[in-house]
């Protein structure tokens, strides 16, 4: 098959796949990334983004990656919020990494010693199997994962680079390298995984016995956690709230072994996709089903003994019969070893994570398949059985993917659909409740937020927003206790004492302004607070120390442009129209879209 005839097949299976994900909405992080993000809505920005981690407005995280900001950038400008655009270019970007895997496939199974033919059809099955592949709609179709799908375009794109490098004239070999070097830089700036492509590189050239391909991985390697490190130590980082799902030492190798069979059947059979999957057993609402439960990951446990043991079994015997496969699967474990467990991280699984290490797993499956065929030479009949059954795995791939677009259409159908499916985590709950809370369903919020609490005692989102619940059915006694409570929360404190304030005005008919203040200055800037308390300091007379209080804001977030366009506002109000143009102007220069949008509103 030629080259050209194998990108096109690709190009088409992902649209084909993709494609009802166009007409799909924001949801979940898409509402803080994008919609809330000040730092995507100018070019001129694009510096300044580089100087924050991810979820500027919202809860922090420590997520640096730019590259992610960036696109969002570009897609703003492009798009301003209609979200048909930002999906259309995360399926362009996703159906950009397929190629790069494809060509590096090819590259490397070539410099493993395999002949051109199979390697052609080993990387353009192996390529196609993973591109659409439903497991990764949890990084293609919703636009925040867009990470993943960067850091895997730049990755796979900086190793091939690496070893095309080794087959040219010395004068043209630093080119070759600076490409790899900057694609390396960009895959890490992407997502944290992306650190990991250096190391690959290192690895492949270590697997071909090239030392001189050696020297310059490390060389590459090094150059790049400079730049990185040099990058994310001084940007402006605030810390995450600690995750609830940290596991002790001592249990992480049980976990690993649930999370390792978890994943196993999410390739193999992807039926049950879903958001926020978990591998340890909680507290259910009865003995009969925390006995299921604990029955259900004790028989998962084992399953992922079995396979870690059939695995090394695969790799101690590829290493003897089947060198490439053995090296395949070398690569594909050294990808998924952050994400196993080991590492904690801010869930126990995800789907979207194994996004880059079924890319090596998929190929080493494929060479194990053409030595075994090779080996046996089996029957034309048997040959052909095996070739249907692959075209049928393929197609219900393609359709279980197509079809799972849709559990992205909106906020609603995302949380509902996310929860029927087992992903009824707290965080799930409370999202959908928090959703519920929005529409002034008070009753269905009321019950979310609770069964949240069931499953995590002291969960401060699901107390907080309890609070707000109690407040709208005017039982401001339980409103305050909750608020109360809350206020000795981190996650939440802010929103507590803002909370008060209302509290204090619907009960007593006054705002009390230190009330507010306090919320203001609590825990990290929060720009929903301060915008109330600023209004609230205009609309009480009090409009020059409303602009000095904006004034001393900006000082230090001056790129958000809603700030700069209240500051106009609020200085026309005193009579300071030069001022006020100036302060428009700087509106206008942060959000390439600002009028557009006002004229709309």
């Amino acid at each position: 098959m030629k080259k050209t005839f194998a990108v096109l097949l690709i190009v088409v299976a992902v649209l084909a796949a993709y494609a009802p994900a166009a007409r799909n909405d924001f949801v979940w992080d898409d509402t803080a990334l994008i919609l809330r993000d000040p730092l995507i809505r100018s070019w001129r920005l694009i510096p300044e983004g580089f100087n924050h981690f991810l979820f500027v407005d919202a809860t922090a995280s420590d997520f640096y990656r730019p590259v992610q900001r960036l696109a969002y950038t570009v897609d703003y400008a492009l798009f301003s919020f209609r979200p048909a655009g930002y999906h259309v270019v995360n399926i362009l970007i996703h159906t950009g990494a397929a190629l790069a895997l494809l060509f590096l496939a090819e590259a490397l199974l070539l410099a493993y010693g395999l002949g051109a033919a199979p390697s052609r059809w080993i990387s353009i099955l192996a390529t196609l199997a993973w591109a659409i592949h439903p497991v990764h709609t949890a990084a293609v179709v919703y636009i925040s994962g867009l990470a993943d799908p960067l850091a895997a375009l730049f990755g796979f794109l900086a190793c091939y680079l690496m070893l095309r490098s080794r087959a040219r004239p010395p004068r043209q070999t630093l080119f070759w390298l600076l490409g790899a070097v900057i694609a390396f830089l960009l895959a890490a700036l992407s997502k944290e995984s992306g650190l990991l492509f250096p190391l690959v590189a290192t690895v492949i050239a270590l697997t071909l016995r090239d030392y001189r391909a050696l020297f310059k991985a490390m060389a590459c390697s090094v150059v790049v956690a400079t730049v990185y490190l040099s990058l994310r130590q001084p940007a402006e980082h605030n810390p995450s709230p600690p995750s609830s799902h940290v596991a002790p030492l001592a249990t992480r190798p049980i976990l690993m072994a649930r999370a390792l069979a978890e994943y196993a059947g999410l390739i193999v059979m992807p039926v049950n996709l879903h958001m926020d999957r978990e591998v340890d057993a909680r507290p259910g609402e009865s003995t009969e089903m925390n006995m299921k439960m604990f029955a259900d990951r004790e028989m998962e446990t084992w399953l992922g003994i079995v396979l870690l043991g059939g695995t090394i079994y695969w790799m101690l015997r590829a290493a003897r019969q089947n060198s490439p496969a053995a090296k395949l699967l070398l690569l594909a474990g050294l990808a998924y070893l952050p994400i196993s467990g080991l590492i904690a991280l801010n869930a126990p699984v995800a789907e979207h994570w194994i996004y880059i290490p079924t890319a090596f797993l998929f190929l080493a499956v494929g060479v194990s398949l053409a030595s075994l065929l090779e080996a046996k030479r089996p029957r034309p009949a048997l040959l052909l059985g095996g070739s249907v059954v692959l075209a049928c795995w393929m197609t219900f791939l393609a359709v279980r993917t197509c079809l799972r677009t849709f559990d992205w259409k909106d906020q609603r159908t995302f949380f509902e659909r996310t929860i029927a499916a087992g992903g009824d985590s707290p965080r799930m709950l409370i999202n959908l409740g928090g959703l519920e809370l929005s529409e002034r369903h008070l009753d269905q919020a009321s019950v979310l937020l609770n069964a949240a609490l069931k499953k995590e005692p002291d969960q401060p989102l699901a107390i907080i927003n309890l609070a707000v619940v109690a407040l709208r059915r005017n039982d401001y006694k339980t409103a305050r206790q909750l608020a109360l409570r809350a206020t000795e929360m981190p996650w939440v404190d802010a929103q507590a004492h803002e909370l008060i304030a209302v509290l204090d005005d619907k009960e007593k008919g006054q705002v009390n302004p230190l009330r507010l203040r306090l919320a203001s200055r609590t825990g990290p800037p929060n720009w929903s607070i301060e915008k109330r308390y600023v209004r609230f300091l205009d609309e009480t007379g009090a409009t020059d120390a409303a602009i000095h209080e904006l004034q001393t804001c900006l000082q230090t977030q001056w790129y958000r442009a809603e700030s700069w366009q209240l500051l106009a506002k609020l200085l026309t109000k005193a009579g300071l129209v030069n001022e006020a143009s100036a302060a428009q102007e700087k509106a206008m220069a942060y959000d390439v879209h600002l009028l557009d949008r006002s004229q709309t509103l």
